[in-house]
């Protein structure tokens, strides 16, 4: 693991289809989000107004309430706005943990469906997805022990290939439904 810590990714968008779509997808529960909860504290306070006015305060128009409510409450969205940025750079870095080694893992099933010889994938100090680097190192390994053992039955080799196949079917779809990976430099 070591190898792979010295050598950190150079980019973090790494692939566009899926962090693009979770920084859109969270950009747009952002802005939900915040017009929601200006429209209800907005009808909070129009419900006040209309309870006063029950009770014999003098009406206001509609627009004047407004634009006191506006007024009173713009720091919502400026401290609004000051933390989206924070919070999609987060997002960004967090999704990095996780598309780097999927992309990692893909090169290596086209590397090996190309008949290449392959090293173990060793993922970097804080990416995620431990668990299928070990799973696949282990693959490698049993992959390595029956090619050299032995010329592989074509029955052996067949059930080899459909299986390398099907893995990497489920990392492109476990990456964007309908879309591979899109390979970029990842280091």
């Amino acid at each position: 693991m070591a190898a792979a810590q010295a050598h950190p990714r150079k980019r973090l968008f790494v692939n566009r289809e899926i962090q693009g779509r979770l920084l859109a997808r969270t950009t747009l529960y952002w802005v939900l989000y915040h017009a929601v909860l200006w429209m209800a504290m907005f009808f909070y306070r129009y419900s006040e107004h209309r309870g006063a006015v029950l009770a014999g305060a003098t009406p206001r128009s509609f627009a004047d309430l407004y634009g006191q409510f506006l007024r009173e409450n713009s720091s919502l969205w400026l401290c609004a706005f000051a933390i989206l940025p924070i919070v999609l750079w987060d997002l960004l870095k967090f999704s990095h943990r996780v598309v780097g080694p999927l992309v990692r893992f893909q090169r290596t099933l086209e590397g090996l469906t190309a008949g290449q010889a392959v090293p173990e994938v060793r993922l970097r100090q804080g990416d995620l997805l431990f668990d299928l680097q070990t799973t696949f190192n282990e693959y490698l390994a049993s992959l390595r022990t029956l090619q050299s053992s032995s010329e592989l039955p074509p029955q052996i080799e067949r059930q080899l290939t459909e299986e390398l196949q099907q893995m990497q079917a489920e990392i492109q779809a476990a990456g964007a439904p309908g879309s591979p990976l899109t390979p970029h430099a990842v280091r």
